[in-house]
């Protein structure tokens, strides 16, 4: 196995060449991106890993594609920097995704960067890079904990399960305060997230075994889902290559997969399931502290760290009031402060609370209750936005429903 490696970061090699990788493989280290590709030539390299800061964005464009013609079977993996502004992250991720090369996103640690990169090369003949990513990540982060985030995500999953023909996932992730499985009522023979510890840590998960593992509500036909961490005290020590490899599954196993991460950005979860969602929704309430204090310092100065935008993000209200007082706060207030697109509200249902406690979720989201309209106005969009095809009887419902209107107007 030849790698090479373009770097000046004297510790980032070293951790690679003597700690990650102790055993001899064929490290040719360069310092400069330009004289890597005479020695493409000479010998054949199975693994190439650079940095962008070797060169701008047009050069090292250019870099990459004669590359890949040079010599097709070579992996290539790009580690991004936090140097540029979000937006030319975005675009060097966007060059990544569009050439089909392997990246790491920028704001990783050296002991990050160096576990994604062995996680890589060593899944490199297995099915991580390989394997169709054709589904996508709909990730559900609150501005706060203990909001609502559980019930409008859950909600949204198990309304396109029931309208839509594709197969819906849903996956818990937020490691430290999962309860999703009590809300449900499933508490025997329950199996969770740490179940598949082992799993990701050798990067050896399956779209199979991920689907074999999910529960399987009844009262939503469609839908799969993998239920959080239980071992608390271990959720530190989930790394970000183990997240990862866990959500590219994910897309391989699902049509649409919604996601669940915690509201504290401290752990490697709730950080790489923003990073590579397709949606990153932030759902917030009216309460001041939360859609402008908490938004503002984890959403605009943390996530920014990671090159994340503000505006990379869509806007769910939830705990609104349908009748809201002159001295409190409104949707219209939210949206002003965040200057999100808001895809929909969850009202403050005085049930909620005791449902959820009884185990009894599922009835928030029946036909008989308000909540079950809220969650699908926003199910729709997405639905929409991914041309997700409607069920026959949806499709049916939703004409019978209109003539009815009809007829129910010209009388």
């Amino acid at each position: 196995m030849q790698i090479g490696l373009v770097s000046t970061d004297q510790r980032l090699i070293d951790e690679l060449t003597n700690v990650v990788y102790a055993k001899p493989f064929g490290w040719r280290i360069f310092a400069r991106a330009n004289d890597l590709q005479p020695k493409l030539v000479e010998e054949a390299y199975t693994h190439v890993i650079l940095s962008d800061r070797q060169l701008p964005y047009g050069e090292l464009e250019e870099l990459l594609e004669g590359m890949q013609g040079q010599e097709p079977t070579t992996k290539i993996i790009v580690m991004l920097s936090n140097y540029h502004d979000a937006s030319i992250n975005e675009k060097y991720v966007k060059m990544c995704k569009l050439m089909k090369l392997d990246y790491i996103l920028p704001g990783r640690s050296t002991a990050v960067i160096a576990d994604e990169i062995r996680a890589w090369v060593d899944g490199s003949n297995g099915d991580q890079s390989n394997q169709a990513l054709s589904g996508k990540l709909i990730t559900f982060v609150g501005s706060t904990p203990n909001i609502g985030t559980t019930l409008a995500s859950f909600g949204v999953a198990c309304t396109l399960a029931m309208e839509t023909s594709k197969k819906i996932g849903y996956l818990c992730l937020n490691l430290k305060s999962s309860k999703l499985h009590r809300y449900l009522g499933r508490e025997d023979h329950l199996f969770t997230l740490d179940g598949l510890r082992a799993e990701l840590k050798a990067q050896s998960l399956t779209p199979e075994r991920l689907l074999h593992v999910c529960d399987k509500p009844k009262e939503a036909h469609g839908l799969h889902v993998l239920y959080g961490n239980m071992l608390r005290e271990q959720a530190e020590f989930f790394t970000p290559s183990e997240i990862i490899h866990l959500l590219r599954v994910a897309r391989g196993a699902f049509d649409i997969c919604i996601i669940e991460v915690n509201a504290y950005w401290d752990n490697a979860a709730t950080v790489s399931g923003l990073l590579e969602a397709d949606s990153k929704i932030v759902v917030t309430t009216g309460d001041i502290a939360h859609f402008q204090e908490d938004f503002s310092r984890w959403i605009r100065q943390v996530g920014s760290v990671f090159g994340l935008q503000p505006d990379a993000f869509e806007l769910m209200a939830v705990q609104t009031d349908r009748h809201a007082k002159q001295s409190e706060f409104t949707i219209k207030d939210i949206r002003k402060e965040t200057q999100l697109h808001l895809i929909g509200h969850v009202s403050r249902h005085g049930d909620a609370l005791a449902r959820c406690n009884q185990g009894k979720l599922m009835e928030l989201l029946s036909v008989t209750h308000p909540m079950h309209h809220e969650v699908k106005a926003v199910a729709r969009k997405f639905a929409d936005f991914y041309k997700l095809p409607m069920k026959p009887s949806v499709r049916q419902e939703t004409w019978f429903q209109k003539l009815i209107a009809g007829k129910r107007a010209v009388s």
